[in-house]
C-alpha cells in the first residue's frame, strides 16, 4: 500500500499525468479484493496490481482513456466461466473498479503524502471517494478523516453524513474498505489506511526466530521480547524494530499494543507462558495467541480464571496457537501461525481454496482450444 502511495507523491511532485485504479466492490470469486490499486503513470509505468490477466489489461486501457479525457471512469467487470478457469476460481464474480485521472499536484499532492505518512507512522485515517456526482459535488471528490480529528476535502451537503460513518469506521477494532451509499443514492468508496500490521514476539527462541522471519516477508512490523539478553537483541533479530531484554509479564504490559496487534506467546516454559498471557489479555492487541499443549492451555487459563480474567476474554484467545497443517519444525509452525494471523486479519475461513469437483467440471465444459 505506502509503496504505491509512495509512487503516486512521485508522480504528482513530477507533474505526472497518472491515473489509479481501485478495487471498489467485488462479489463472488475474484482475485483480488476490495482495496487492490494500480497506479498508471504517463508515460505507460505501472505500481501495484488488480489482479493481473485481462482484467488489469483492461482497466489500464480504460485508465489511459481516461487520463487523456480527463474523466473518472467506472469499470464493472464480470469473470465469465472462461477467466474463471484461467484464474483457478470455482465460480465467476464481479469487480467495480474506480479509475481516478483527476489527482493533480495543487490538490491532492499534500493529502497523498498525509496518506502515505499516516499509515508509516502507525495511525489511521479514512478517505471517501464519490463515485457518482451527487448533489451538485463531482464525481472523485473526496473527504479525508484522520485519526486526530482534522479533515481534508469537502463532499458539500454530503459532508455531515460522511463525516459520522468515517468517525465510526476510523474506530472500529479493524476498519476494512467498502462500498458505500451517502444520502439517497451517491455512491462513494470508504477507504482505510490504518497502522500497519505488527506482531509482537514473546519468546526468543527457536519457534520466535523462525516467527520473525515469515512475518518479514508478510510485511508485518516486529517486536521481540524476551527477559534473557542473550535471545532479545538486535543481532539475533534483525528484522525487529524494537527488542525488548526484561521481565515477561511487565515487558507485554507495558506495550503500546493496538487493536492491528498481533501478540504472540512462545516462551521457554509455563511460568513465563502464563506471566505473558495475563498481561497480554489486558491489552488493546487485536489477536493473541500462546503455543502449547491443550493440557498446558488448561493449566494456564484454570490460573488465569482465578485471578478473575473473563471466561469470554479467554475465548477469544487463539491457544493452541496456528492452523492445523501439521507443522513440527519451528519454520512449520511459525508458518502455521502467521496463517492464523492473516486469516483473522482477512476475515478468511482456513478452509482449502480448492474444489476438486468443481475443477473438473470447469474442465469438462471448457471447450477445447
Amino acid at each position: 500500500m505506502d509503496g504505491i502511495l509512495q509512487e503516486l507523491c512521485r508522480a504528482l511532485e513530477a507533474g505526472e499525468p497518472c491515473a489509479l485504479a481501485t478495487i471498489v466492490e467485488t462479489h463472488g470469486s475474484t482475485p483480488q479484493k476490495v482495496g487492490a490499486r494500480l497506479l498508471l503513470r504517463g508515460d505507460g509505468a505501472t505500481s501495484g496490481t488488480l489482479g493481473g490477466g485481462c482484467i488489469e489489461a483492461d482497466a489500464v486501457e480504460r485508465a489511459h482513456e481516461a487520463m487523456r479525457t480527463g474523466v473518472p471512469a467506472l469499470l464493472d467487470f464480470t469473470l465469465n466461466e472462461d477467466i474463471a478457469v484461467d484464474y483457478g476460481l470455482a465460480c465467476g464474480g464481479t469487480e467495480l473498479i474506480l479509475i481516478d485521472p483527476t489527482l493533480t499536484a495543487d490538490r491532492d499532492l499534500p493529502l497523498v503524502r498525509r496518506m502515505a505518512e499516516t499509515v508509516a507512522g502507525g495511525t489511521r485515517a479514512v478517505v471517501l471517494t464519490l463515485l457518482d456526482s451527487g448533489d451538485g459535488v463531482a464525481s472523485a471528490a473526496k473527504l479525508a478523516l484522520w485519526a486526530d480529528g482534522t479533515t481534508n476535502g469537502h463532499l458539500g451537503p454530503l459532508q455531515a453524513e460522511a463525516l459520522r460513518l468515517a468517525r465510526r469506521v476510523i474506530a472500529a477494532p479493524r476498519p476494512q474498505p467498502a462500498l458505500v451509499t451517502l444520502g439517497t443514492n451517491t455512491r462513494a468508496f470508504l477507504d482505510v489506511f490504518a497502522e500497519p500490521p505488527e506482531i509482537v514476539i514473546v519468546g526468543g527462541g527457536h519457534v520466535g526466530r523462525a516467527l520473525a522471519s515469515v512475518a518479514r516477508v508478510t510485511g508485518y512490523r516486529i517486536s521481540v521480547i524476551d527477559d534473557r539478553e542473550q535471545f532479545a537483541n538486535s543481532e539475533r533479530f534483525p528484522e525487529a524494530e524494537h527488542v525488548i531484554a526484561g521481565d515477561i509479564g511487565t515487558s507485554v504490559r507495558t506495550y503500546p499494543a493496538t487493536p492491528n496487534t498481533a501478540i504472540v506467546i512462545v516462551t521457554r516454559g509455563h511460568k513465563y507462558d502464563y506471566e505473558a498471557l495475563a498481561a497480554a489479555v489486558a491489552t488493546d492487541a487485536g489477536y493473541v495467541g500462546l503455543m502449547g499443549s491443550r493440557r498446558k492451555v488448561a493449566l494456564i487459563y484454570r490460573q488465569l480464571l482465578a485471578d478473575g480474567v473473563p471466561e469470554e476474554r479467554l475465548r477469544a484467545i487463539h491457544a493452541p496457537i496456528g492452523l492445523d497443517i501439521g507443522a513440527a519444525s519451528p519454520e512449520e509452525i511459525a508458518l502455521s501461525i502467521m496463517a492464523e494471523i492473516t486469516m483473522e486479519r482477512a476475515g478468511g475461513t482456513g478452509a482449502p481454496l480448492r474444489s476438486r469437483a468443481d475443477s473438473v467440471a470447469a474442465a469438462r465444459r471448457r471447450p477445447a482450444r
